[in-house]
């Protein structure tokens, strides 16, 4: 699987199930959940209720500045991009990645299947 496929399937999901729990956490209405990441009610229920972003471990501890930004009135799709940029050049990605049983065909960060 190639690495962007990795990170729509699993770690996006994962990032924005930590969001809602980190806002939700603060006292935020699901309803303003839902417009600062810019998606429905009934979407913030699955990532609450485990319906949504629960098949990948993820420490959502690794999503507080990035929650803190997009609450504080940062674009969520900003935030997002960094926070995963954040992890590559960490190597955090890696670790999150091996965690969960998964690597990239074509792994920018540490090489690993990267053929040529």
């Amino acid at each position: 699987m190639l690495a962007q496929e990795l990170e729509s399937k699993y770690l996006i999901p994962a990032i924005r199930k930590a969001l809602v729990e980190l806002m939700l956490e603060e006292n935020i209405k699901k309803k303003d959940i839902a417009n600062r990441l810019k998606l429905t009610k009934s979407a913030i229920s699955q990532y609450f209720s485990d319906k949504r972003g629960n098949n990948f471990v993820f420490d959502k501890t690794l999503a507080k500045t990035c929650c803190d930004n997009i609450v504080s009135g940062s674009n969520y799709v900003k935030e997002i991009q960094k926070l995963i940029r954040n992890l590559k050049v960490s190597r955090k990605i890696c670790e999150i990645y091996r965690i969960n049983n998964l690597r990239p065909d074509d792994c920018e960060v540490c090489g690993n299947g990267i053929s040529g």
